[in-house]
């Protein structure tokens, strides 16, 4: 592989007050990876978005109109990135999980973060250079360069082509707009304050090329013996559960709306990410966007109406969410689950 170019950029911000209005539920770091060669078509293609979308000003995510119109522009422009060769990596922060001593700083936040997100990049390729979206005031980007350098980067005479910049501009390295604009559509997705009640279309576009972690990532644990994986049964519950899923969806007049927003948002969380668990306050925080009184008891009334009409969602005993399952250790976790409480 040749020299690969990483362009950053973030969704959000790094206030843990989440009871501020219009606060952000999460902060989502976004890179987006294009092979050297690749460059001048990346060029090219970033102009004519630019001066078809923007009017020859910079590509920004934030000043796309939030209507049905500025929408619908976001999908247009994502159809066109798609004729560009690159991959997204991305990791979603719920900042309602962040804990640990001095994190509540901003200075802090974006250094544990950017090195937990960063730190894959020198594992898995010899030659790249990091391309930062500039951030904060003059002593704190000098700080953070030097961290990322030291603890992240740490080139050395093995691995001499490697370097993190950080942006002064949208100007002088005009393709991390393209980062700035998926950042803005990953958090439209992933973000549950922020989030679009069609995040669907914008996933459909990116799914793809796009790689989500979740910080913190819920894993599921299991009070039965299971034996060895076997793969073709996680895949073969995998394809029942999907298909579960989508049938409920397209027959909608089964299901009440807030069971039909419950149901996809399990299932994009599912494309995504399918072992993660999806914990009831983060459903019931993304409902609640489309119906302000939803509450816990109204979730637990709609995942059983999708299992009556045969949607196969697990809950893990100990655990507090939910999952379409797909694996073997899902569906026993479940019946575990079941038994113990009518034990």
């Amino acid at each position: 592989m040749q020299h690969l170019h990483i362009y950053l950029d973030e969704f959000g911000n790094a206030s843990l007050n989440l009871n501020k209005a219009h606060s952000f539920s999460h902060f989502v770091l976004t890179a987006v990876l294009i092979d050297e060669a690749k460059l001048d078509q990346a060029r090219d293609l970033r102009l004519e978005i630019s001066r078809r979308y923007f009017q020859g000003h910079p590509i920004q995510s934030n000043r796309i109109p939030k209507d049905e119109i500025g929408f619908q522009m976001r999908l247009d422009i994502l159809k066109e990135l798609r004729q560009l060769d690159f991959v997204v990596l991305s990791l979603v922060i719920n900042k309602s999980k962040v804990v640990g001593e001095g994190l509540d700083h901003e200075a802090i936040f974006y250094k544990y973060f950017n090195r937990i997100f960063l730190k894959q990049f020198p594992k898995n390729f010899t030659a790249f250079s990091i391309h930062a979206d500039q951030i904060g005031w003059p002593e704190f980007r000098h700080s953070l360069q030097h961290y990322i350098h030291t603890k992240v980067i740490q080139r050395d005479l093995f691995t001499p082509d490697r370097t993190y910049q950080l942006v002064e501009d949208q100007f002088s390295e005009p393709l991390g707009q393209l980062a700035d604009f998926i950042s803005g559509c990953l958090g439209m997705i992933y973000c549950t304050s922020h989030s679009h009640e069609k995040a669907a279309f914008l996933f459909d576009l990116l799914h793809d090329r796009t790689f989500v972690d979740f910080f913190p990532f819920e894993k599921t644990d299991f009070a039965v013996s299971i034996p060895a994986r076997d793969l073709v049964k996680n895949e073969t519950i995998a394809k029942i559960a999907a298909e579960s899923a989508r049938e409920a969806l397209a027959d909608r007049h089964r299901l009440s709306e807030e069971a039909q927003a419950v149901l996809q948002y399990l299932y994009l969380m599912f494309r995504t990410s399918p072992d993660r668990l999806i914990e009831k306050y983060e459903i019931i925080d993304k409902v609640k966007k489309m119906y302000p009184n939803f509450t816990e008891q109204q979730l637990r009334v709609c995942v059983q109406h999708l299992r009556d009409y045969g949607v196969l969602i697990a809950s893990i005993q100990g655990k507090s969410g939910y999952k379409l399952p797909d694996r073997v250790e899902d569906i026993a976790g479940f019946y575990n689950r079941y038994l113990n409480s009518i034990v």
